[in-house]
């Protein structure tokens, strides 16, 4: 009998120790979402995200919470990435327009590409030759006018060997909302400013996005501010990943 009342008592205390530890974690996740919450109203109010890194890891710490609480509000998860990936945009454009434009990297990808384009993969992704039957010539002239390093690729381990090779201290990536998404968080990971820009229609071929849009990305600098999220608001696709620019 002495053994037994020995370990439900032990059970007993490991229960409130357990059940104690689980309140304390409940509070400060509570008092983190708060504090979250608190510097998104001031960042959307004033134009300036303090600790952007910080406030961007958060939104990724706490996206499979606020996933599973839309799932029961019947939100589906296209709309938590759209939102996701506006938060973050908005969270690190303060840094990203600050980056000389020699420092910054562009990817885009192949998909943007003609059906008839004749340029060739590379070890540093598709050449693009200026032939002009896709928007990927004019970004290649607006890059080479304002110093980007440009690139298209066939997909993100191309992304991650330019990255390593030529170290841009700044990026922005076009892609689909999937490719936008994870790619703003691996460069989060590596602690990188990203802008992701949205492709207009998504595919594998022929697909299109906002060029003008995309410059406007491009010339951002660091005496610009982003304007108000309000102005855009959050119903429609077209708006997110690249209406941060003050000319829009």
């Amino acid at each position: 009998m002495g053994i037994i009342e020995a370990v439900a008592g032990a059970l007993t205390l490991l229960a409130y120790v357990l059940g104690w530890a689980l309140l304390i974690v409940l509070a400060i996740s509570i008092v983190v979402i708060l504090i979250s919450l608190l510097l998104l109203a001031y960042s959307f109010r004033t134009g300036h995200f303090l600790f952007p890194n910080l406030l961007v890891a958060g939104i990724s710490f706490f996206e499979s919470p606020l996933r599973a609480i839309l799932r029961v509000l019947n939100v589906d998860d296209a709309r938590m990435d759209l939102i996701a990936i506006r938060l973050k945009n908005r969270a690190m454009y303060p840094s990203f327009r600050k980056v000389p434009f020699e420092r910054r990297a562009i990817f885009l990808p192949q998909c943007l590409r003609s059906t008839s384009c004749p340029a060739v993969l590379s070890p540093e992704g598709i050449k693009c030759r200026g032939c002009g039957a896709c928007g990927i010539s004019r970004a290649h002239e607006e890059a080479q006018r304002l110093g980007y390093m440009i690139f298209v690729v066939p997909g993100s381990s191309f992304i991650m060997r330019m990255i390593q090779k030529y170290r841009p201290d700044a990026i922005i990536g076009v892609g689909c909302t999937y490719e936008v998404r994870d790619g703003l968080d691996m460069m989060h990971r590596h602690r990188i400013p990203a802008i992701g820009v949205l492709l207009d229609r998504s595919g594998c071929v022929n697909t299109n996005v906002d060029w003008d849009r995309l410059f406007s990305v491009m010339n951002a600098t660091g005496t610009q501010r982003a304007p108000d999220m309000d102005k855009y608001g959050l119903d429609s696709p077209e708006d997110l990943g690249g209406n941060y620019h003050p000319s829009r």
